[in-house]
């Protein structure tokens, strides 16, 4: 039985504790947004009963919040249908970015908006755009390929049938609870309090900055599959993980490229564990990595390298407190780094690149209906500078989020090249 059924008051998860706070703590507008262009005779009708077929098979996708104390209440979703037809091509995008950046009223918005665009004859754009709180960019884009293969079943004739669901976002809830009450669970918090509270003069000292705006833009690199191969085999080379040889090269290049004088609270989002990966919700796991400008290579390595596998063990009570938690909230933009790491086995080429919100090529679906990916400007994010890395089909695909008020672009394009330098050459 599910945790849903088990519970009709499914506690909040760490993240979400912690999203809610800040979100009334901060004015942040913390949205992910994924759009795929959808060109074919699509049935309109049976596609719309398709995506809310879908959608509401999963309580965290239907899921808002009430004020003190906090509990969960359930709505269903619906899908919008707009026609846009008259608009030309760049009203439509700015069309699409606007409402894509658009803040949400956590109380009075549906957390999860779904919009099929008619943009022109046979030719629509399928747009996702929620709060961070009930889900994240991986979500999304399971939900879009749920969706697509929901209609595609409905079009042959077939009767709708939903993806059982072994683990939902419920059971991850109760297994990250259980975890942090257990023994081992509270050993790991006090390991973090203990290693954090280190940091408590730095934190407050940062946490006095004035706020910047949180306007984003973003650089995008595709390492090759050769590429990675030869960066796997460095790391192998050096006795570490290729994560903590690429997180190792990002804190080289922030320590050499930014200035010495800026506390960094670097921030790894470990999305290595695939036991959950097909859980819907907003999964955003955390852990501190301490950087250390005066350092050498062998020994950076070596330190991050012991950070990680401890942190991987006990990131569900790290992000309690962590960057998403009691000292992330506290922290300016300028002084927050995050490296997000994704890797998976993707199930349909066509939304490949829906995964990070890049573009794509056009994929057929079936002998009428094609899509591709739209690469959607960068959502507005609380952190300086966001690395976010994912693996596909041998590929590493990266990109530097950035604070535009924090960093110009040819800070950023000097990173990112030191850091490509780093991890093809070493150090």
């Amino acid at each position: 039985m599910s945790g849903w059924e088990q519970s009709a008051d499914v506690p909040l998860s760490i993240t979400e504790r912690s999203i809610y706070n800040l979100h009334f703590r901060k004015a942040l507008a913390d949205m992910i947004a994924r759009a795929i262009t959808i060109k074919g005779p699509l049935q309109v009708d049976l596609f719309r009963e398709a995506v809310h077929r879908t959608v509401n098979t999963y309580p965290i996708f239907r899921c808002r919040y009430t004020r003190e104390p906090i509990r969960r209440i359930f709505v269903d979703v619906e899908l919008d249908i707009i026609d846009v037809c008259e608009m030309s091509g760049a009203h439509v995008m700015s069309f699409l970015t606007q409402y894509s950046n658009a803040p949400i009223a956590l109380q009075s918005d549906q957390l999860l908006g779904l919009s099929l665009i008619r943009t022109g004859e046979a030719e629509y754009i399928l747009l996702a755009k929620c709060h961070h709180i009930i889900a994240d960019g991986i979500s999304l884009a399971l939900l879009l390929e749920l969706a697509l293969d929901a209609y595609l079943g409905l079009e042959r004739g077939a009767s709708f049938r939903p993806q059982p669901e072994m683990i939902d976002f419920a059971d991850y809830v109760n297994f990250e609870n259980n975890y942090i009450d257990s023994q081992r669970g509270q050993k790991a918090l006090q390991y973090w309090r203990d290693k954090l509270n280190r940091q408590r003069d730095a934190v407050e000292l940062a946490s006095t900055g004035e706020m910047v705006s949180l306007y984003c833009e973003d650089l995008a690199y595709t390492l090759e599959p050769k590429e990675f191969l030869h960066i796997k085999e460095r790391a192998r080379i050096a006795g570490v993980s290729h994560f903590a040889y690429l997180c190792a090269a990002f804190q080289q290049a922030l320590c050499e490229l930014l200035q010495k004088d800026f506390w960094m609270n670097v921030s790894l989002s470990l999305r290595i564990k695939r036991e959950y990966r097909q859980v819907f919700g907003p999964m955003f796991r955390l852990a501190n990595m301490a950087v250390v400008s005066e350092e050498v290579w062998t020994e950076k390595l070596r330190r991050l390298s012991r950070e990680i596998q401890y942190a991987v063990r006990t990131v569900y009570v790290a992000d309690s407190i962590g960057p998403h938690g009691i000292i992330g909230n506290n922290l300016p933009a300028p002084c927050t780094y995050l490296v997000n790491y994704l890797q998976t086995e993707v199930r349909q080429e066509g939304l490949q690149a829906a995964y990070s919100a890049a573009a794509s090529k056009w994929i057929a679906i079936n002998e009428k209906i094609k899509i591709r990916s739209i690469d959607l400007p960068a959502r507005i994010s609380p952190y300086g500078i966001y690395l976010s890395l994912a693996v596909y089909s041998g590929h590493l695909h990266s990109d530097f989020v950035y604070n535009a008020n924090c960093f110009c672009r040819d800070t950023i394009q000097k990173l990112s090249a030191r850091w490509r330098c780093i991890l093809m050459k070493g150090y």
